[in-house]
């Protein structure tokens, strides 16, 4: 899955490099079920909406979105909840891209390969740190209310999990300061381009699915 930089880099394009504090920390929202102690995978699983160890349909996702769009009237709950569904919509185009060609290309030893893969994601998000969006996305998602999606996650978790990745983020002794090989800057910049129209073209086709600044 995309580390946390990727998807604020999506939510950036999406919004014209202007998104509003609830679609950042929506854009995190479905991992904050990591702060859980003892979670499983199919902890993690529910707030993905994975059944049966696979991801839903496109229609499926975008079923759940407009049930949820429907929960309140609220702009900022609205934008928190495209965010969210936005969020899985982005994993499961990594899953298919992105990590596939990466188990494909992988040369190094078996064994090795999970902490190849997160040591040149850590290196992404360093990377995606220096660019000119990201003073105002993390100054954002500082301010950011979250909000409780029954039966996913509580409110008190996702702004858990934000203040933990902000903390993270902000500790340049976590950069593994690598070139990577699999996950390159023009492997992401095309992934974040790709999933950004993707989208626009999914929230064009339902009105109701339509970012609100």
């Amino acid at each position: 899955m995309p580390y946390p930089m990727v998807h604020f880099a999506i939510a950036s394009e999406l919004c014209l490099c202007m998104p509003t504090p609830s679609f950042l920390i929506g854009s995190i929202a479905p991992d904050a079920i990591h702060v859980r102690e003892n979670v499983t995978r199919k902890d993690k699983g529910i707030t993905h909406f994975v059944y049966e160890d696979k991801f839903p349909s496109i229609e499926v996702l975008k079923g759940k979105c407009l049930y949820y769009l429907s929960l309140h009237y609220d702009v900022d709950w609205k934008n928190y909840i495209l965010r969210y569904f936005a969020h899985i919509y982005a994993d499961i185009r990594w899953t298919e891209t992105v990590f596939m060609n990466f188990e494909q290309e992988y040369q190094g030893e078996k064994d090795d390969i999970r902490k190849t893969y997160n040591k040149e994601s850590n290196q992404v998000e360093f990377d995606l740190m220096r660019e000119e969006w990201t003073d105002d996305v993390l100054k954002k998602l500082h301010i950011a209310a979250a909000y409780t999606i029954e039966p996913l996650l509580t409110q008190i978790e996702v702004n858990q999990y934000r203040d933990i990745k902000l903390q993270w983020l902000r500790d340049r002794g976590n950069e593994p300061q690598i070139i990577p090989v699999y996950l390159r800057e023009d492997v992401i910049e095309n992934f974040v381009s790709k999933t950004t129209s993707e989208l626009n073209d999914l929230y064009r086709d339902g009105e109701s699915l339509s970012p609100l600044n």
